[in-house]
């Protein structure tokens, strides 16, 4: 498994801040939607509690997409980084090189495949809901 070659490490960094700048547009079109209409407008003048509820749903809903946008433009800003500081495609907790393959598929693996496994299998839990 060999890093990324000179002209793929350019592609893949061409992808990163192509992607960025689309996160970055869809979550400023988002941010300017929320501004021109707010809860209220959704849920009318005199809301009745279904109505209310599905502005909560949709105010909720494009936050999270917000929070996803945000979310997805760090990670990408800390791609960029390691590519400066030449540490892109190493994997952070084998510091064995990562396929060229995973990162053309994922350009912000911090992992390798078999680290990625690992790392899934110990924390998948985190994610889970638990009563």
């Amino acid at each position: 498994m060999a890093r990324p070659n000179p002209n793929q490490m350019h592609d893949l960094k061409h992808k990163l801040v192509a992607e960025r700048k689309a996160l970055l547009d869809s979550t400023r079109q988002e941010l300017a939607r929320w501004g021109e209409h707010p809860m209220g407008e959704l849920a009318g003048e005199v809301p009745d509690v279904g109505d209310e509820s599905v502005a909560t749903a949709v105010v909720a809903l494009d936050h999270a997409v917000v929070q996803r946008h945000i979310a997805a433009i760090g990670n990408i800003d800390d791609a960029l980084t390691r590519m400066r500081k030449h540490h892109y495609g190493i994997c952070v907790d084998c510091g064995d090189e990562i396929a060229y393959a995973r990162l053309a598929a994922f350009p912000t693996a911090l992992r390798c495949i078999g680290c990625q496994e690992h790392h899934e299998r110990i924390y998948a839990h985190e994610a889970t809901p638990t009563l």
